[in-house]
């Protein structure tokens, strides 16, 4: 792994300049070329207005990112659509089951808010079943998962990172125990997309969405979805709108003919101006390369662990093994150090407070081992002046 690549990437980030970001898990950094993209999209409307062969342009220039989509996910283009954010996208999933009462879905008592909303929703709705797997901080071993299923579980729904302490999930293991034994799958692969190397087909997930502001360095308001095109017919059209029809810029309105790709859950228009980021921080991960990038990162995680190890009254908060491990790691300390989010400012450095006794630090590719530095260098600095 070429590390130096990774280096020069820091030149796309102006705050590293003059801020230690390890907050990526709340909100990722833009780089300029993504930055700039998108205020040339703005731009171009502002000045030439929208005519209707630059609007049928934009339409084509969403297949071209569904395909570069597609290879990030080792999918079909066909297989890849758009949406909002992941909680519109999981409600596709959830509403095209055919729930009934006396189904059971397995989740498990971390996940992310809106993995378990959508879910006590339907057993609101439907009378089903949430089975719930308990976690040892943040913690839940795929056994803990298997265990709750029966005969009557219809889905299993987990997050490939978790948000708040960076577990990341066996998709390999979990998607063959579903697989067999004819259970859906789904992913929020928000914590993970752009950073973890994700190959749906062989990790077997039927149902894999995220949110674009993360990992993905984009803005708020755009999520892209992977349907396995097996699964795809067996997940009912529980929203609909004109871009799903099989010519969507040539409709007839008394017509209903919709094509027969993940795109026929597209209800309308997305953020163009978010595809513009999107398309080009696409371009650079399929360069800079999945498998790199994942160990890069990892490799960010390995340091903290050994930071980590230096400190007396620290610790990993859920340590674990590698083949656990992701962009983030959660860092617990003693509440009388005193540490809040205005002291991190202080220091000039952006990480996530989980309370007053645990910092939350995500990595990303344009992270290095000197920012993991600067916050452990502040750890050991308050154990010394308390020694």
């Amino acid at each position: 792994m070429d590390i130096k690549k990774f280096e020069e990437q820091r030149q796309y980030y102006p705050v590293l300049g003059y801020k230690t970001f390890l907050n990526t898990a709340q909100n990722g950094l833009i780089p300029t070329y993504a930055s700039q993209a998108m205020q040339e999209y703005i731009e171009r409307r502002h000045l030439n207005a929208l005519d209707v062969i630059s609007m049928s342009a934009q339409w084509d220039d969403l297949d071209i990112v569904r395909a570069k989509v597609g290879r990030m996910l080792n999918a079909k283009s066909t297989e890849i659509m758009f949406g909002a954010n992941v909680s519109e996208l999981m409600n596709i999933f959830a509403n095209g089951l055919g729930l009934k009462q006396g189904d059971n879905v397995v989740i498990y008592d971390c996940t992310y808010f809106s993995m378990s909303y959508i879910w006590f929703n339907k057993r609101e709705q439907l009378g089903i079943e949430v089975r719930i797997a308990g976690s040892d901080e943040g913690r839940t071993p795929c056994e803990k998962l298997f265990e709750l299923c029966d005969e009557n579980t219809k889905a299993m729904v987990v997050c490939h990172v978790d948000f708040g302490t960076g577990y990341r999930h066996d998709l390999a293991a979990i998607g063959s125990f579903c697989r067999e034994r004819g259970i859906a799958f789904a992913v929020d692969g928000t914590q993970a997309c752009g950073a973890m190397a994700v190959d749906v087909k062989k990790m077997k997930i039927d149902f894999y969405a995220a949110s674009t502001y993360k990992w993905l360095q984009g803005l708020l308001g755009l999520g892209i979805a992977f349907i396995d095109e097996d699964f795809m017919p067996k997940l009912s059209q529980s929203i609909i709108g004109w871009v799903g029809t099989v010519d969507k810029l040539h409709n007839d309105a008394m017509v209903l003919e919709l094509c027969d790709e993940a795109r026929k859950f597209e209800c309308g228009g997305i953020s163009f101006v978010a595809l513009e980021g999107l398309t080009r921080v696409a371009d650079n991960y399929l360069r800079l390369g999945a498998a790199d990038i994942e160990e890069y990162i990892l490799s960010l995680a390995d340091h903290c662990y050994e930071r980590a190890e230096e400190l007396k009254d620290c610790r990993v908060w859920g340590p674990v093994g590698r083949e656990n491990r992701s962009g983030i790691v959660t860092i617990s300390f003693p509440e009388s150090y005193g540490i809040s989010r205005e002291m991190l400012e202080a220091h000039q450095i952006n990480a996530m407070m989980q309370g007053t006794s645990r910092v939350r630090l995500a990595m990303h590719y344009y992270n290095n081992t000197e920012d993991i530095d600067r916050f452990f260098d502040l750890l050991k600095s308050i154990e010394k002046a308390r020694a």
